[in-house]
């Protein structure tokens, strides 16, 4: 069975559209849909009755939001899923094969897209250090570009965004660092799997448009978001 979890805040206006996107494209595969409501807003009457509304009462950022589903999840598999997305694929089960293949496999990313269709860039990499963020800062990128990849690649890490992970690893690693509110949890988890030798895995064959800043009206408080993870990553 899959879980597939999303945190809402702030984005309603996409939710409607993600649930049922992943209505449509889902085959084949048992599932369920829990959704961690962050925000204030009453989304019971906007949603259909199958799904599993969680109200966590105050915006405890993204991490927190999906542990908090995680805890209801009963599938084996995880899909983490942002709001501001919707499933091109039909592919699911695909994504889930990938797990039956190997292991020590933990970790599956998806290939997001922009409006327009274009790959998005930065949904994988590989290791992130002080050296190489410095480098692609200045204009010296040294990573590999592994969003192009048209197969799929190991690497260090996938976005979050739409991500696929086994239940009892998340468990095992004991989710998301809450630490992080925003940003960077996602690569903090990948890290942390492959310390324990499993593997993480691009997965380009499974397709989401991908519309960011769902949440976001300021620039400047989302920078702002962004480099206090980046720093908190570095501590750790």
């Amino acid at each position: 069975m899959l879980s597939i979890i999303i945190v809402n805040y702030k984005s309603e206006k996409y939710l409607g559209k993600c649930v049922s996107s992943i209505k449509e494209r889902i085959l084949n595969v048992g599932y369920e849909i829990i959704i961690v409501n962050n925000d204030a807003t009453d989304l019971e009457a906007q949603l259909p009755k199958d799904i599993k509304l969680i109200n966590s009462g105050e915006n405890t950022g993204f991490g927190a939001g999906c542990n908090l589903g995680a805890k209801s999840a009963r599938g084996e598999i995880i899909c983490f899923l942002n709001p501001d997305t919707e499933i091109v694929s039909n592919n699911f089960s695909g994504a889930i094969c990938e797990f039956t293949k190997d292991n020590e496999l933990a970790i599956i990313g998806s290939k997001l897209i922009s409006e327009d269709g274009k790959t998005q860039e930065w949904i994988a990499g590989e290791e992130v250090t002080i050296w190489s963020t410095l480098m692609n800062n200045f204009g010296y990128k040294r990573d590999k570009k592994i969003w192009e990849s048209t197969v799929p690649v190991k690497c260090a890490w996938v976005s979050g965004a739409a991500m696929f992970i086994r239940k009892d690893i998340f468990d095992k690693l004991g989710g998301f660092d809450e630490k992080f509110f925003m940003y960077f949890e996602d690569i903090d988890l990948c890290r942390r799997a492959r310390q324990l030798s499993y593997k993480v895995l691009y997965f380009p064959e499974f397709v989401v448009k991908h519309f960011g800043g769902g949440s976001f009206t300021s620039k400047i408080k989302q920078k702002k978001y962004y480099h206090k993870a980046q720093f908190r990553y570095f501590l750790n």
